[in-house]
């Protein structure tokens, strides 16, 4: 397996980057080279030119890596949110407010959803919760595709998957308080993430099942879903 593939093996979410290895691969090895010295052994050219792709390889992880990282966090700041709702009317608002900025497989409803009685709760919970049954019904949709070997279906539902990953998760600093909230205004609803490898977890979970090995997709579909 190459460097190229491994990266977006590691990286699910950069599929629409398109590399042209060849031109790449043409790039490095068209550096000018030092006539006086002496030819090197072939097996030593070999490990010079292997090092010069690893090199580029390991410079396109950090700019892929970044890249998602922004997208994200999409973030400058957080602060202790002391904001609260107790009335379910306006959770419910929130909820259906969310519902329009994503998606759920085909044929399947969103939930009804309230706040319960005599409690409250962040603004942005309503958002976070329609994230997470987003989230479970795609993984249970793609579960169910790949069982009846429809590759249209876990196309879709891998797209469905990484857009949430990318636009409607944030990952907290670590040491932030449970009602901690990203600062500045957020662009559609989102699930706020501790920083103890959750997100990461997720983000493996797509790649593995997008690589073959849907095992971790299943069991979380067994685990949280069907969505009802």
């Amino acid at each position: 397996m190459n460097e190229i593939t491994r990266l977006r093996r590691a990286r699910p979410d950069c599929g629409e980057l398109s590399v042209d290895r060849e031109a790449l691969f043409a790039a490095i090895i068209a550096q000018p080279t030092d006539r006086s010295a002496p030819p090197a052994p072939v097996r030593r050219r070999r490990g010079r030119r292997r090092k010069l792709v690893l090199a580029v390889a390991l410079a396109l992880l950090v700019v892929l890596t970044a890249g998602t990282a922004l997208a994200v966090t999409g973030v400058i700041g957080w602060h202790d949110d002391t904001r609260i709702i107790s009335d379910p009317v306006e959770w419910q608002k929130l909820y259906r407010d969310a519902q329009s900025k994503l998606t759920m497989p085909p044929g399947v409803k969103w939930p009804a959803r309230t706040l319960p009685a005599n409690s409250v709760t962040s603004p942005l919970q309503p958002g976070g919760q329609a994230v997470d049954i987003s989230q479970v019904a795609w993984e249970c949709y793609w579960a169910d595709a790949i069982k009846r070997g429809d590759a249209s279906a876990g196309r879709r539902a891998r797209a469905a998957l990484t857009d949430i990953a990318r636009h409607h998760i944030l990952v907290a600093p670590e040491g932030t308080s449970e009602n901690t909230a990203p600062d500045g205004q957020i662009d559609g609803p989102v699930a706020i993430y501790a920083d103890d490898g959750g997100f990461e977890h997720f983000t493996k979970m797509i790649a593995d099942a997008a690589a073959g090995d849907p095992a971790t997709l299943i069991q979380s579909c067994r685990a949280n879903g069907p969505v009802e």
